[in-house]
């Protein structure tokens, strides 16, 4: 190694560290994103199997916060003799002062028959 040359090694790495820790923590938050995803998902589903099996709509909350992630949250519908849950949750991505992500999850089961409150609500009945 000539004398000239000495430190560029240093250099380089010091440059590169920064992006190779950026990268990392973006492909982190795609996996945490993707795990939130996830997890919606399946509260909606297990929230709409419950509320069509007859689960009154006041644990709609409860059965999602078994599922979902914190601070989610969870909506109800039905219609054509269906029930949809939507579940929603709004995730910061760097920090509170930067715009959310919204990750959301949505659930259609159809009503079981011998549920009187699904059928009830429906607008075509």
């Amino acid at each position: 190694m000539r004398h000239d040359e000495q430190g560029y090694v240093t250099a380089e790495t010091a440059l590169l560290l920064p992006i190779i820790f950026g990268i990392g923590y973006a492909l982190a938050l795609l996996v945490l994103l993707a795990a939130q995803q996830i997890r919606c998902a399946d509260a909606a589903w297990e929230a709409a199997r419950a509320m069509a099996r007859g689960a009154p709509a006041a644990q709609l909350q409860d059965i999602t916060a078994r599922y979902a992630p914190a601070g989610a949250q969870a909506s109800s519908s039905i219609g054509d003799g269906a029930l949809t849950v939507e579940v929603v949750r709004e995730q910061s991505v760097v920090s509170r002062f930067l715009p959310s992500i919204r990750i959301d999850a949505t659930a259609t089961v159809p009503c079981e028959p011998h549920v009187t409150s699904c059928r009830a609500r429906s607008p075509n009945d």
